[in-house]
């Protein structure tokens, strides 16, 4: 299950995950859309993962099995509905990908599910504004910042050549 907004790496994670927990002999479902449609009790909206159909996505950008900020603990009912959702789909280990948001609906859904889903969360933000440890980054910010500094120093060199001003807008708050 993917939260939050696009970020490199998205694609990465989700093979990577899949293919680990298949070769452990775990059947592997993808939420689509984040918590969108279970946490309104919605089961409809899944993809079955294999190693067939996820052993090249790591190439492409985006997230394979959709994104969204959709947030069940802003409403008692939606949480409820998520454990039940994810219980409804057998699931009893679930792996979110996301920000500082699925990150805290993470820890919520585990605790209401009680001992029947074990989840563990990914960090993933290009924002680079989740609290973990000094030098410990996310995989989103890493790619971004990178990206972002290279195309800078290019359209430096096309400022100095065309005798241009260029304005530069990214995102990432405060990173």
């Amino acid at each position: 299950l993917v939260g939050g907004g696009p970020a490199p790496g998205i694609n990465s994670v989700i093979s990577a995950a899949t293919i680990r927990a298949i070769l452990e002999g775990v059947e592997v479902v993808g939420i689509k859309d984040g918590f969108k449609w279970i946490m309104r009790g919605d089961i409809d909206h899944t993809k079955r993962l294999t190693i067939d159909n996820v052993s090249r996505i790591h190439f492409r950008g985006g997230s394979y099995i959709g994104i969204a900020r959709d947030n069940p603990t802003k409403d008692d009912k939606h949480l409820e509905n998520t454990v039940t959702s994810l219980l409804r789909l057998n699931v009893d280990k679930l792996i979110t990908i996301g920000g500082d948001d699925t990150a805290y609906s993470a820890l919520k859904v585990e605790e209401m599910a009680a001992g029947r889903i074990h989840v563990v969360h990914v960090p993933k933000t290009i924002d680079n504004d989740l609290d973990l440890p000094h030098g410990i980054p996310t995989f989103g910010y890493q790619t971004a910042r990178h990206i972002g500094v290279e195309l800078v120093k290019s359209l430096m060199v096309d400022a100095h050549t065309t005798s241009r001003w260029y304005f530069v807008v990214s995102m990432g708050r405060k990173a």
